[in-house]
């Protein structure tokens, strides 16, 4: 770990700079004993140089102090009188002092330089064995482990760590005997990952960032000594970007689990459909054959119960199918000029059996606007909005379907006056295998593939389909809105 420098006024290079001073001055006195020196403040120079190196400027420039004084009252005459008689001498001590100045300057600059390649390179150190660390982390436990135990001597303790978790911030880490995180500080954790600002008296938070993404807090109590502001901002960049690195890691464990089974489920599924298909049509047509044949009352019934449940079985593996190739990116449509009309009416023809206990109004103008579609795909699109209205619709309901040009569009409807759809719903209706809840809270009935299948058709076709509804027990509207294609004869018209 990088020292923390203390901040508090130190008196030992003090001391020892006058304390050099005293030795120079005797081993100067003992030499002039000696040799004459002319010059004798020159000596001085080491004590001075020598506090600069050590120590820096101050306790060199207390030196400079201490051997001017020492030479005027022990070397110049008069001696033992700070006053000095001759002018040589007093231009001996002026040099003295400057040369004392400038040099004393030049080696606290490569004392501070060296000071500072120092607490770089081991800022680079710890760096290093903090990154190899978090590398080696096997765990998300092992990863904040490691964050905490680097983090503490620099923030202060105890630690936390909050991460997001189920879309809120919560505590993932703490130092030992950290205890619990006091409400107020998560408080003030959560608006500071936000974005904001918070202080809480005695803490310090400090939010994680990797790419201009906020990925966590650390909040810290007792901060510690003043750290290197850079080296902090290091150590939590490193801290952010592997918390960041786990969380992708983890996105893409998952990812690749869900498309492993996404792809097991729709081998099996396309494989179980294809294999339904074969006995389900012997089914269908030896059911079909029996009701041409005399038999009891009984047994048309039953016959007709086997035929009825094939049919709906057939309509639900055909609805797989199509997931299947919607999926796969197999729907190519093939458009041309279509009517409307040809397209209501094929799907109700198909949906005869379904729509049975429904009254079917439709309204269609008869100038609406031929259209550029997919005739098999819209009808099939349709089709499954029909399905999904009669299941949804009570036995001697209405089912209305209209149409109209609206804002260069035409615009297709189909109401039901069933249960409605809560507000929540209306987006997700339309997700495969989604079902709403019925009337008694129930997941409704069907296998929730009709209308993911419906709005993959029309926006196949380029067009766009959305679900309405004043809410549960008031009816649902289907809206498909379908382009018109250039240079037909539209009639402009606003939304209701």
């Amino acid at each position: 770990m990088v020292p923390v420098p203390d901040s508090r006024p130190r008196l030992v290079p003090y001391l020892v700079s006058a304390a050099s001073v005293a030795f120079v001055g005797v081993a100067a006195y003992a030499l002039t004993r000696l040799v004459p020196l002319p010059h004798v403040s020159i000596v001085f120079l080491a004590a001075v140089l020598t506090s600069a190196a050590l120590w820096g400027f101050w306790p060199a420039v207390l030196a400079a102090v201490l051997s001017v004084a020492a030479s005027m009252y022990f070397f110049y005459a008069p001696i033992f009188d700070f006053r000095v008689a001759d002018a040589q001498n007093v231009t001996d001590l002026a040099v003295f002092v400057v040369v004392a100045a400038l040099t004393s300057r030049l080696a606290a600059n490569v004392r501070a330089q060296g000071l500072e390649a120092r607490r770089r390179q081991e800022s680079l150190t710890a760096l290093l064995a903090f990154s190899e660390a978090l590398a080696e982390s096997t765990s998300d436990a092992d990863l904040h482990a490691t964050v905490i135990g680097n983090l503490s001597p620099v923030l202060g303790r105890p630690i936390h760590l909050l991460l997001p978790q189920e879309g809120r911030l919560a505590p993932a880490a703490f130092s030992a005997a950290a205890g619990a995180l006091p409400d107020e500080v998560h408080a003030a954790a959560s608006r500071v990952m936000d974005g904001g600002e918070a202080a809480i008296p005695g803490w310090r938070l400090e939010r994680l960032v990797a790419a201009q993404h906020p990925v966590g807090v650390v909040a810290s109590k007792e901060p510690a000594p003043r750290a290197d502001a850079d080296y902090r901002r290091a150590l939590l960049g490193h801290a952010a970007l592997a918390i960041e690195r786990a969380r992708l890691r983890r996105e893409i464990a998952e990812a690749r689990i869900k498309g492993q089974g996404e792809a097991l489920r729709e081998a099996l599924i396309n494989s179980v459909s294809h294999d339904l298909q074969t006995p389900l049509a012997a089914i269908l047509g030896s059911a079909t054959a029996l009701e041409s044949l005399e038999a009891p009352g009984d047994r048309r019934e039953l016959v007709a119960t086997i035929r009825d449940q094939a049919e709906r079985l057939a309509g639900d593996i055909e609805n797989v199918l199509d997931l299947t190739r919607i999926r796969a990116g197999q729907i190519a449509p093939r458009l041309e000029l279509v009517e409307l009309a040809d397209i209501v009416n094929a799907a109700l023809r198909r949906k005869q059996k379904a729509l049975g206990a429904h009254a079917v109004e439709v309204a269609l103008p008869p100038d609406l606007p031929m259209l550029r579609l997919d005739l098999f795909l819209m009808e099939h699109a349709l089709a499954n909005v029909l399905d999904n209205a009669a299941k949804h619709a009570p036995a001697g309901s209405t089912l209305r379907i209209a149409a109209g040009v609206h804002n260069g569009a035409v615009v297709l409807e189909v109401t039901d006056e069933g249960g409605g759809i809560r507000a929540g719903d209306l987006e997700r209706i339309f997700d495969p295998f989604y079902r709403g809840a019925g009337p008694e809270g129930r997941p409704a009935p069907g296998t929730g593939l009709g209308l993911a299948i419906c709005r993959a058709f029309v926006e196949a076709n380029g067009a766009s389909v959305a679900a309405l509804s004043a809410g549960p027990g008031r009816g649902a509207t289907l809206r498909i809105r379908l382009p018109v294609p250039p240079g037909a004869p539209v009639e402009i018209l606003t939304d209701e």
